[in-house]
């Protein structure tokens, strides 16, 4: 029931997010350097969209919000060490694949 809640809670505060992305993003051409600006909506956005990529390529159904964390914290580590690098390729550095 806690998981029901707190997944309600995440689809509720996403549809009414004020997020100012384009309609349409392309993930394979965003680079570390495109996240500076970010607000912490659209980069929750952003990582909730990548678990869900990886989760769908290992097919893995599961939403694991501290692993989707530590991600996090070791994606923006990796990003301010590499900002050239593409999002996409510095994930991979960090969920390895």
């Amino acid at each position: 029931m806690k998981l029901l809640v707190a997944a309600a809670s995440l689809c509720i505060a996403m549809l009414t997010a004020n997020v100012s992305f384009a309609e349409t993003l392309d993930m394979s051409t965003l680079k570390c350097s495109d996240t500076a600006s970010w607000s912490e909506d659209e980069a929750g956005l952003v990582m909730f969209w990548l678990h869900g990529y990886y989760g769908g390529k290992a097919d893995d159904t599961r939403v694991d919000f501290d692993a989707m964390t530590e991600v996090a914290k070791q994606l923006s580590e990796a990003c301010a060490a590499n900002p050239d690098i593409g999002l996409m390729s510095a994930l991979k550095t960090v969920v390895g694949g």
